[in-house]
């Protein structure tokens, strides 16, 4: 019987380091090889993204095309005029114009410093990183609408607990993305987290996000949500204000808080701040720093 035991264990815990692995699959594949083909441009509004065949990359919007020059212009105003056999590539640029600057998105905008935003992955994009140092986590879009993530600490060559944290997305409007999901982690056979519901309310620059979720542990199911307000502001075509905040259920109503910035890069973003308790444990400040890398998609 013990035995038996024993052998339900461990694979109960296997299949989640199975599942880190195939999302690892996933971020460290090569992408697929189109057929190469010259990149036909157009004359038009659309803001895009040029790769040229040395590495260049501009932004602008394509003003004019003739038999072997495309002229574009840039956010700043300037008129560049490129041999078309210079082009490697086209496409339409993921960021915005503010000003006479580019702002390029935010890779890592589905999620705050830990918790999740109501927006998800595209399909077949991703992010690898880790939490102040030593928490590695992978996240992979199976669909435009649903998003599996998962992670394990690093500590003494053991990777327990493992999380897994699939999110879907019920609600997808201009304004307004709403989904739930569970984080849950799972060690030496038990299962413990907590499911949630996560609104996203705003822009992609500014935007609040208020949250509830219901611990568990096992067939256990706490009765009182744990409830979650969090906030961005991008302020530089580089830096965004972040804010992530939790009331727990218990009897001292503790705040756990954390404020600081993400320093926003092409596909690589940094979490800097710091974490507290405001109530009757009040305690500042851990110092948090996290790295994120996106892969996938045309960025």
């Amino acid at each position: 019987m013990r035995e038996r035991r024993s052998r339900s264990s461990r694979e109960w815990t296997a299949w989640p380091s199975a599942l880190l692995a195939l999302l690892l699959v996933l971020a460290l594949r090569p992408p697929a090889v189109a057929a190469q083909e010259r990149p036909t441009p157009a004359v038009a509004d659309t803001l895009v993204e040029v790769v040229l065949e040395d590495g260049t990359t501009l932004i602008g919007r394509v003003t004019e095309v003739d038999a072997g020059t495309v002229v574009l212009e840039t956010p700043g105003g300037a008129r560049i005029t490129l041999e078309r056999s210079s082009i490697a590539s086209i496409t339409i640029a993921r960021g915005r114009v503010v000003g006479r600057d580019y702002w390029i998105s935010d890779p890592n905008d589905t999620r705050l410093y830990f918790a999740s935003t109501g927006r998800t992955l595209a399909r077949g994009e991703g992010y690898v990183g880790t939490y102040i140092v030593v928490l590695p986590f992978i996240g992979y879009g199976v669909t435009d609408r649903f998003t599996l993530a998962a992670g394990a600490p690093v500590l003494f060559g053991s990777l327990q607990p493992v999380y897994i944290a699939p999110k879907f997305q019920v609600i997808r409007a201009d304004a307004a993305r709403v989904s739930i999901g569970t984080l849950a982690f799972l060690s030496d056979g038990e299962v413990g987290g907590v499911a949630y519901g996560i609104a996203t309310l705003g822009t992609r620059d500014v935007a609040l996000h208020l949250g509830a979720g219901l611990g568990f542990a096992g067939d256990d199911l706490q009765s009182e949500p744990v409830a979650m307000i969090g906030g961005e502001a991008r302020v530089s075509p580089r830096v965004k204000l972040l804010t992530e905040n939790y009331l727990i259920p218990d009897d001292d109503s503790d705040l756990v808080f954390s404020f600081g910035l993400r320093l926003i890069g092409e596909r690589l973003s940094t979490d800097i701040g710091v974490a507290g308790v405001a109530g009757d444990d009040s305690g500042c400040c851990l110092p948090l720093i996290n790295f994120s890398y996106a892969f996938g998609g045309a960025r």
